[in-house]
């Protein structure tokens, strides 16, 4: 049986879909299961949840939008797979009655949370398929896994900075999609030195934050090591062998957690409860219930994240190294 699955979502949309990929492989048992999302972060974080990887900007679904008859050759593309599974396409009544009208087999599901949902984003995915199958009362744990060759990648490029294999090395990501979800970075910056103590410090820049993290790492002084736009399969490797990890809300803050590595993630104008990472020694930190600050807003500026103190941070860090 062959099972496709598309998937519209950022890095850490693909990871919280992660245990709805397991339970859909769990109960196909016998099927090969294609992921077509954005290859980079599938290939990064989907490894034994996906038998095959695709892009999904290389699939025809622009047709899907449309009245039009679809044309031969997409036909027979998606009549090529057994099951289709989209999470993309929803809100759409022509993208849906269109992908049905490929085969019966179709499963259209929605995982984005409405204004007065509860279940965490996990809980969604996984609930998206009960036409299908039966869904577990507890969802399976994430585990993202490393490819050997990769994590051998890692400790060379993390010994080119200096590491002597041994000493913990404290990973930090002051960066976010969204400004508005990045906690100032004076704050990493006093945790930075506070922390040099504990271990070397390993700065994480991203594509989305160009200069945030090259500006930390300046001034937390020489022997930071600053992970600027590295490959993710190679910074998965990279966050593998971390201590510690201490980032916003974003999807390194899910890889972070899905390698279960420890951690404080900070939160602002999103809700943890629907968005959290999901990890063992997972710390969720918040200005305050329900980010009243940023119900506050004027004009275009967050609040919410400026609200949470310096000092609830560093406490929560001290809390997790103790325990970890």
């Amino acid at each position: 049986m062959e099972i496709l699955v598309l998937h519209p979502g950022a890095l850490g949309d693909i990871i919280l879909s992660l245990p709805a990929l397991r339970v859909l492989h769990d109960h196909f048992s016998d099927a090969r299961i294609t992921l077509a999302a954005n290859a980079d972060y599938a290939a990064a974080a989907a490894s034994g949840y996906a038998d095959r990887i695709l892009s999904l900007d290389a699939l025809p679904l622009h047709h899907l939008y449309t009245s039009m008859p679809l044309p031969p050759a997409e036909l027979q593309f998606w009549r090529s797979y057994d099951r289709v599974v989209s999470w993309t396409g929803s809100g759409s009544s022509t993208f849906s009655e269109n992908l049905s009208r490929v085969h019966s087999s179709v499963l259209v599901g929605n995982w984005k949370p409405g204004n007065q949902e509860t279940r965490h984003v996990v809980r969604l995915f996984i609930d998206s398929l009960q036409s299908w199958l039966p869904v577990p009362p507890e969802p399976p744990e994430i585990e993202i896994r490393v490819d050997p060759s990769v994590c051998t990648k890692a400790e060379e490029w993390l010994q080119g900075q200096g590491w002597n294999g041994i000493d913990p090395i404290l990973a930090m990501h002051p960066g976010a999609g969204s400004v508005a979800k990045r906690w100032p970075v004076e704050g990493f910056r006093q945790l930075g030195r506070t922390l040099s103590h504990a271990g070397s410090i390993l700065v994480i820049e991203g594509p989305a934050e160009f200069g945030l993290g090259s500006d930390l790492a300046s001034l937390l002084g020489p022997g930071t090591w600053l992970a600027s736009h590295l490959p993710l399969p190679l910074l998965t490797a990279v966050l593998s062998h971390c201590r510690l990890y201490i980032g916003n809300d974003s999807g390194i803050s899910h890889l972070a957690a899905g390698l279960k590595v420890p951690g404080v993630i900070l939160f602002g104008p999103t809700a943890p409860d629907l968005w959290a990472p999901l990890g063992p020694n997972v710390s969720i930190l918040r200005s305050g219930p329900g980010c009243d600050a940023c119900r506050r807003l004027e004009g275009s500026e967050f609040f919410c994240l400026h609200a949470l103190p310096y000092e609830r941070v560093r406490n929560g860090i001290r809390s997790i190294l103790s325990s970890s």
